[in-house]
């Protein structure tokens, strides 16, 4: 059964109990965001042979940057772009360095993307952002050994939402967001992991259990705007609506037992089997929201994880 609240996740995650109150006003956001300190996550670091900071593209003073995790070896390797969490309002690459770099210690460049936050930055920015990513490591991927054309994309619960997004626009709508400078360039995505997502805004709105709070201040109302229930069914916000399901590529979903978030990612499910895509859904018992962030806190998450990774080089 879901936890009745996420003081439990979150409390794992900052590296001390804390009963946090629910959000009241999106005002508050940045200071929330200041205070979410995940630094005690990035212990006995993963080893690969490089990390560095790249700037994808500055639009407007707006420089939308990820870090590039490079795995030992000549490569070319197969590519993973990865969204953290955070629902569409906080959250940071520094955050899932840790799980990130181990992807990238398996033999993947792993892109881990600093994507717009909201209220600062409101949709459609964050999936823009995202869409014009993937297009740009097409384009630049050999110079960091990755392989273009064995590329992944991956996120957890937002960054799920956000991966979901990218491929509704690059596999079936185009010109859904503004492609700027790169809007001709095609991107076929290898694979799908997808972290405990939202993909259905509307299932979220009437079943949102422990995000009660956080559904209508940061999901909606900072995300989306005032007038979000006009923005719940595009499949911009919803990819569960998008009407190119059958053009995603295999995909693999997780989501624990205990998570708000079950439902979602099994109706997505329900939506992706349903048109035949070739689809992999795990739920781990005894696990929450964000459970793969603490790895190293939680016992009975590694096996969870070699799962994933062997999925990963399967299509590749």
């Amino acid at each position: 059964m879901p936890n009745p609240n996420n003081n439990n996740w979150m409390s794992l995650l900052v590296g001390q109990d804390i009963d946090p109150p629910l959000p009241q006003t999106v005002e508050e956001i940045p200071f929330v965001r200041e205070a979410m300190d995940f630094s005690s996550l990035n212990v006995d670091m993963p080893e690969i042979a490089k990390s560095e900071t790249v700037e994808i593209r500055n639009k407007d003073g707006w420089k939308l940057l990820s870090e590039v995790y490079i795995p030992k070896g000549s490569g070319p390797f197969p590519v993973i772009l990865y969204m953290h969490g955070g629902g569409w309002c906080v959250g940071s690459p520094e955050g899932v360095k840790r799980k990130t770099m181990r992807l990238a210690e398996q033999g993947f460049v792993v892109f881990n993307l600093d994507y717009s936050l909201a209220p600062e930055r409101t949709f459609p920015n964050a999936p823009e952002d995202v869409v014009y990513a993937a297009r740009w490591i097409v384009k630049n991927a050999h110079n960091y050994k990755g392989d273009p054309t064995k590329m992944m994309i991956s996120g957890d619960s937002a960054g799920a939402n956000l991966s979901a997004v990218a491929i509704h626009v690059l596999h079936g709508d185009n010109n859904a967001v503004d492609g700027g400078d790169l809007s001709d360039i095609k991107v076929n995505f290898s694979g799908a992991l997808l972290y405990y997502g939202v993909f259905d805004f509307p299932l979220m709105i009437s079943e949102p259990l422990s995000n009660s709070g956080y559904v209508e201040v940061w999901f909606t109302r900072a995300y989306l705007g005032p007038n979000y229930l006009s923005k719940i069914q595009n499949p911009l916000v919803s990819p569960i609506f998008s009407p190119y399901i059958e053009k995603f590529p295999p995909c693999y979903l997780v989501c624990g037992d205990q998570d708000s978030l079950l439902s979602n990612t099994l109706a997505m499910t329900k939506a992706l089997t349903a048109k035949n895509v070739p689809t992999t859904v795990s739920i781990p018992a005894g696990f929450d929201h964000t459970f793969d962030y603490v790895e190293h806190k939680l016992a009975g998450v590694t096996p969870e994880i070699e799962r994933i990774t062997g999925w990963l080089k399967s299509i590749i």
